[in-house]
Parts: C-alpha cells; sequence; structure tokens
C-alpha cells in the first residue's frame, strides 16, 4: 500500500457513488452517494435548494447524515452534468473586463484584501511564511492568493485550477505558475510541499475525502494545510435554510461544519491547530435578498451585490457572531493514524474536473 493510500483509512462507500441514472426533473445524469465522512447511507432530508444563482431546472436534496451530521446533497449531478452548471458567468470565474468599471474595482479590492486575510490567518497560527516554502493553492480561481505569496512572501508559488480560461488568464496578467486540473490528477510527487491551500474549493469536490488524502501525501511531514470553507453550522445558514447564499445549488456539493471538517482531517493524518470562524458584510444581505425572491441571474450584478454590500454594513459591528465562514489550519502528521471508531453524532446540530474545457 502506497503512503497516500486510502485502504484501511478511509470508510467504506465514504462518498462513493452509485450507478448513474437520469433525472427527467433535471434533465441531467445523477448519483446517488453515501455519507461523504463516515461512508453511512442513513440521512435525513435538511430541504430541497434550487439554483439561485442560474436557474437551473428542479430543487436538489440537501441531507444530512444521520450517523455523523455531515451534510450533503444526494442525489447529485455527475461529474459530467456539473459542466453546465459552471457557465462563463460564474462569479469567481468573471471575465472582468467585460463589466461595469466600479464591480471591477470592487472585486479587484476584494480578492486582495482576501488574499491578505487568509495568509495572516495561516501566519497566526503556523508562524510567518518564509520565502523558502514551496507553496500550492488547489482552486485558485483569478490568483490572488498565490500571488500574494509570490510577491509578498517570497515563496516559490503554484496554482491549480479547472477552468483554463481562467488558467490562461492568471498566468498572462499575474506572471505566476498555474497549472489546468485537480489535486487528484495532477500527481505531484510525495512529500512535495511545505503549505497547501483550498480556500472556498473543498465544498466543490464530490470526493473530499480524496482530496484531503492527496493534500497528505504531497504535503511534506509537517507541512500545512489550510482549507477555507463555508460553515454550515454558523446562525446564517441556521436563519435562512434553502435561501443562504452559501447553499448554491448544486455546485456546493458538501457542507462542513467545524466539528465535520476536523473529523475529516484528523481521520486523513493531520493534526488540526485552529479553526477561525467569521462573518462577511455581504453574507446577510446576499442572503436576505434571496429569501425576499430576488435572484443573482435576474439581476443587475452591480446592483445585486452593491445592495447585498449596503444591507450588511450596519450589522458590521455584529459579524464576530454572524460567522458562515471558517478558515481551518491544520498539520500534516508524520504518519497517519487510523480513525476512532466511528460514533453516533447528537441530533443536533473530481467532481467539477471533466469540466470547463472552454
Amino acid at each position: 500500500m502506497s503512503q497516500g493510500s486510502l485502504a484501511g483509512v478511509l470508510p467504506p462507500g465514504s462518498g462513493q457513488s452509485r450507478e448513474p441514472f437520469y433525472s427527467a426533473v433535471h434533465d441531467e445524469e445523477q448519483e446517488s452517494i453515501a455519507c461523504p465522512l463516515c461512508g453511512a447511507e442513513d440521512e435525513r432530508l435538511v430541504f430541497l435548494a434550487c439554483d439561485t444563482m442560474f436557474n437551473q431546472v428542479g430543487r436538489y436534496r440537501h441531507v444530512a447524515c444521520a450517523r455523523c451530521s455531515m451534510r450533503y446533497v444526494n442525489p447529485r449531478p455527475t461529474m459530467a452534468a456539473l459542466a453546465r452548471h459552471y457557465p462563463e458567468e460564474y462569479l469567481c470565474y468573471t471575465n472582468l473586463e467585460r463589466e461595469h468599471w466600479l464591480l471591477k474595482w470592487a472585486f479587484a479590492r476584494l480578492q486582495r484584501d482576501q488574499a491578505k486575510r487568509r495568509v495572516r490567518q495561516i501566519e497566526q497560527v503556523a508562524g510567518r511564511i518564509a520565502a523558502s516554502t514551496r507553496a500550492l493553492d488547489v482552486g485558485c480561481g483569478r490568483g490572488e492568493l498565490v500571488a500574494s505569496l509570490k510577491r509578498h512572501r517570497g515563496c516559490d508559488v503554484t496554482g491549480l485550477d479547472i477552468n483554463v480560461a481562467v488558467v490562461e488568464r492568471v498566468r498572462r496578467e499575474l506572471a505566476v505558475d498555474v497549472h489546468h486540473g485537480t489535486l487528484c490528477g495532477a500527481n505531484y510527487s510525495e512529500c512535495s510541499f511545505d503549505l497547501l491551500t483550498m480556500t472556498e474549493y473543498l465544498e466543490h469536490e464530490a470526493e473530499p475525502r480524496r482530496v484531503i488524502d492527496e493534500a497528505w501525501r504531497v504535503l511534506k511531514p509537517g507541512g500545512i494545510l489550510a482549507i477555507e470553507v463555508p460553515d454550515v453550522s454558523g446562525p446564517m445558514g441556521r436563519l435562512f435554510g434553502a435561501e443562504w447564499w452559501q447553499v448554491d445549488a448544486p455546485r456546493h456539493l458538501t457542507f462542513f461544519s467545524p466539528a465535520t471538517l476536523t473529523r475529516m482531517l484528523e481521520s486523513a493524518g493531520f493534526e488540526v491547530l485552529k479553526v477561525r470562524r467569521y462573518g462577511l458584510v455581504m453574507s446577510f444581505g446576499y442572503s436576505l435578498l434571496q429569501a425576499l425572491g430576488f435572484r443573482y441571474f435576474r439581476s443587475n450584478k452591480l446592483l445585486f451585490l452593491t445592495l447585498s454590500t449596503l444591507i450588511g454594513i450596519p450589522l458590521f459591528p455584529l459579524l464576530f457572531m454572524m460567522p458562515d465562514f471558517m478558515m481551518t489550519v491544520a498539520r500534516r502528521r508524520h504518519v497517519r493514524v487510523l480513525p476512532r471508531p466511528y460514533a453516533s453524532a447528537p441530533s443536533t446540530s473530481s467532481a467539477i474536473a471533466a469540466k470547463m474545457r472552454a
């Protein structure tokens, strides 16, 4: 068994799909899965969610595992079917050159600020990132994080994304090393990186545990893994339910809480150093507009995002009480530790790799 093998570590059936079937309601191929965390097939329906960003047909079952409380979409589109759910207009892939100058300025400023915040959050836990650090950003999008690590810390950086057009744009505009593909398909050598980041990426993955396992394999012993994902256990998710902006059906396939992400990381051989939960100014406004029936796909982008932000500004002093994201920083253990036997959870509380051949 290779060092990064899942055998004997991953619970049988975790996130594995069954034989695909055609859904006439959604007009696409779908697949049913077991729980991505514990492999159980005992779930309860939480709500049905529609595509509030692009208005694709049908509603998707948002379920919770009765055994471990993991939340996920089941059934879900197959990898091939997911392609149409990521058009050019998808928010993080938006070509800003075609947008209003104010939206272009706001996006650029937001992305720079996010990159600085993410670097700061990692360093608050793991110490200052040295110039000798070899870093990989999985799902790098427009590349601000890898550019920031290169520009401000002098790191040897690599980016990875499944959108061909975005990869080419990042190479051209930011002059950083970015490749097209997925982590599991990249075949990096074992112990290649000191730092691996995934920001707003893991929730899109059909097999998140497999991705985390691959992260363990390519990180050096003691290397740092930083994962930023929506926090489904936060007050925004509980308040707005199917209208919470981070449901984003069906692009978000898996929904983590601090407890479930920690469990997945620990069972894969990581030591979780810190989980920091936080809210964004636009979170409440975006979700409120959706709850009132407004939709991003039917609106002027600039107006919709501006209103979302303006609604949230008065709540800025209360953001610490309204987390709907979390940054988890973990360290790769030198040896993999088998997970503890799974106990029943309390009563409370690359999928997209075959697409974007632009």
